[in-house]
């Protein structure tokens, strides 16, 4: 009988722990969602004033060297697949790129 009511104490021990661990780990969760809503915010408003002051350049005329012209296709495609951007922005990008 001694064996059987360590093991059950040992099973009610780990349980209580794993239950612990979830409750933390949703209260972790729900803190940091602010924080990576306003981070992901932060981040596609950076990536839209880039392409639209790349965009501008374009539009005068103005010398755009390979490197940038690089850059902004990566920041395009970040833009658009990654922080699911689709606004104005994609119409022009659009635009220019057939010309």
């Amino acid at each position: 009988m001694d064996v059987i009511d360590l093991i059950i104490k040992i099973a009610s021990f780990l349980t209580a722990i794993s239950v612990i661990i979830v409750a933390i780990n949703k209260f972790i969760n729900k803190s940091f969602k602010k924080v990576n809503d306003k981070i992901h915010e932060l981040e596609k408003n950076e990536c839209k004033n880039f392409l639209v002051s790349f965009l501008t350049d374009v539009e005068k005329n103005e010398s755009i060297t390979e490197c940038q012209k690089l850059r902004a296709h990566e920041i395009y495609d970040h833009y658009i697949n990654d922080l699911n951007g689709n606004s104005f922005i994609k119409d022009k990008w659009e635009k220019m790129m057939d010309k």
